[in-house]
């Protein structure tokens, strides 16, 4: 039999680029409570730290994604709105009355966007805000990493699919990565209540 190489598995998800834990809650509590800081940085920033959103997933935010209500404040990120605690609900809300466009020439209109850009009725660049959360000392992709294995190793893939608008297939990946056994758990019960049947 001719010799088999069988390539070496390529790394997960979950191991490919994270944040240090400690490093990611230091980050959030500052976007959370820092006034100093640029409204516009503080949410796209908890959004990528707390909900593991897409540098250009929340570019092409649209501030209608807000639900306001007696409940508190909702945002759309998937099919399912969540619940957003305080103080980012605040911020959210405050970001998307007061958002104003930036465009240099022409109508300084914001159009629909939560974060309006340079362009009258554009949105701003995913590479825009990923320099500004650059400048915040903030890695997007490894503070994204983060904190999917963080919702996926407490919540279950088909919720964390609903509410974060990601593929269920990819939701089931960071649930395995997180070593999140819930997928395992319904069968497990069916099988002893078969066994008690017995």
């Amino acid at each position: 039999m001719p010799a088999v190489h069988i390539p070496p598995r390529g790394t997960s998800r979950a191991t490919e680029r994270l944040a240090e834990e400690d490093e990611r809650w230091q980050i959030s509590k500052r976007l959370l409570h820092d006034a100093d800081l640029a409204l516009t940085d503080r949410v796209a920033g908890c959004l990528v730290v707390l909900y593991g959103q897409p540098v250009s997933r929340i570019a092409q935010l649209t501030s209608d994604k807000i639900l306001a209500g007696g409940g508190g404040v909702q945002l759309q990120l998937g099919s399912r709105p969540v619940e957003i605690s305080e103080p980012l609900g605040s911020l959210l809300l405050e970001l998307a009355h007061g958002r104003r466009a930036f465009a240099v020439l022409g109508q300084n209109e914001q159009g629909p966007w939560l974060f309006p850009g340079g362009r009258a009725g554009q949105a701003m660049t995913a590479s825009h805000l990923t320099v500004r959360l650059n400048r915040l000392g903030i890695g997007a992709r490894a503070s994204r990493n983060t904190a999917l294995l963080d919702l996926a190793a407490r919540i279950p893939a088909s919720v964390l699919s609903d509410v974060l608008g990601i593929s269920i297939t990819c939701a089931v990946a960071w649930s395995n990565d997180a070593g999140n056994a819930r997928l395992g758990y319904a069968a497990d019960i069916a099988r002893r209540e078969l066994r008690k049947s017995e």
